[in-house]
């Protein structure tokens, strides 16, 4: 008898840790709000990686946690050093070349929201230069796809920036490494941006697994559909 009632109370430790553990996972995400039926709006300062929505009867522009994608365009000189930067990062051969594949990132993620999506944020900020500011956020896709992932699969991203713990419970840092990966395969397959990338021009980073926090001063808001890639390549010719 009582080891039938030793093995029940065994049983019932377990149901109440496994109980505890589920528990505990979801306190430690529920920060995270959730929001579905989010609509992509129109905006001249979109692109790869920053977007305008339309989430519970308002705008509000996002900022993807993980992820930074190709510039857009050249507003100003800290634009242009920027755009130095990703090119040293994805190894290319010219600077005016990150733009372009900026302008492709942008039209995936037009694509890819082109359908209702789901997102989930803690509203923290991700500062930029619009008045309104704008917001890390998490964003799935329709058909239930992680859009930083999509990005980072297609060539289209690079892993950078600020992250946090996802919706699942995976850890930051645990986060940052699967999507190295994603990343480091997205290479060897010559995806997207890597198609264009010079071994010999790579600065190290993107193969080292090294994020770097990132400058929030970045939003490309004004004009940024009204010029074309001859603009902003003059831009980058007249720096040092």
């Amino acid at each position: 008898m009582w080891v039938n009632r030793l093995a029940a109370n065994r049983i019932l430790l377990v149901s109440v840790l496994a109980l505890f553990t589920r528990l505990a996972g979801f306190a430690a995400t529920s920060d995270l709000q959730s929001f579905r039926d989010v609509k992509l709006v129109p905006d001249a300062g979109n692109d790869g990686d920053s977007f305008v929505v339309e989430l519970n009867g308002k705008q509000q522009r996002l900022r993807l946690y993980f992820v930074d994608c190709p510039e857009t365009s050249v507003e100003a000189i800290t634009d242009a050093q920027r755009v130095r930067e990703q090119a040293r990062y994805f190894g290319l051969n010219d600077p005016k070349s990150v733009i372009q594949f900026g302008r492709d990132a942008k039209k995936f993620t037009e694509q890819s929201l082109s359908k209702p999506f789901r997102v989930a944020t803690v509203f923290a900020s991700a500062g930029g230069r619009s008045k309104t500011g704008r917001v890390y956020a998490f964003v799935t896709t329709t058909d239930g796809r992680d859009l930083a992932q999509l990005l980072v699969e297609n060539g289209l991203a690079r892993v950078y920036g600020v992250g946090r713990e996802t919706a699942d419970g995976t850890s930051r840092d645990e986060h940052f490494q699967y999507l190295r990966d994603l990343e480091a395969a997205a290479m060897m397959k010559r995806q997207g941006v890597w198609a264009a990338s010079n071994p010999d021009r790579l600065d190290g980073s993107a193969v080292s697994g090294v994020h770097v926090p990132e400058d929030g001063a970045r939003d490309g808001q004004s004009g940024a559909l009204c010029r074309g890639v001859d603009d902003d390549e003059r831009r980058l010719e007249r720096l040092p």
